[in-house]
């Protein structure tokens, strides 16, 4: 396993911080366009048409992009905190470090890959 330095942080840093503000941006824009789609929503008439099927789908598929944006910026915000209080790069299950290659192809992985694996397998079982 690779030692994180200083410079290794800071980089990691930064992109955690470009990449929760890209979020929120992208999060910003999403409630504007759903507000404003219900605004249009409310201007048409009630009548069922063709397009409603294609409509819900869109929206249903919005939301879950919202929903998972929303997860990420959850995630990216705790690792920014695990800098703060020391705890970055050492996974939440076994306490060993995180490989620095791992985590600077997925900067707030709170596991390695080993425990991730397990906690993946878990999850499809469950």
């Amino acid at each position: 396993m690779s030692t994180i330095t200083k410079t290794h942080l800071q980089a990691l840093k930064t992109h955690l911080q470009q990449r929760a503000q890209q979020l929120l941006q992208e999060l910003d824009t999403a409630r504007s366009e759903q507000a404003q789609s219900v605004q249009d929503t409310e201007d048409l008439p009630p009548e069922p048409d063709a397009n409603q099927s294609r409509d819900t789908s869109d929206r249903e598929v919005r939301h879950a992009e919202q929903m998972r944006d929303q997860q990420e910026l959850k995630d990216v915000r705790a690792a920014l905190l695990r800098m703060e209080d020391g705890s970055y790069g050492e996974c939440m299950d076994c306490g060993k470090g995180i490989a620095l290659a791992r985590l600077q192809a997925f900067p707030s992985a709170k596991r390695c890959i080993a425990c991730q694996t397990l906690h993946e397998d878990k999850k499809r079982r469950a």
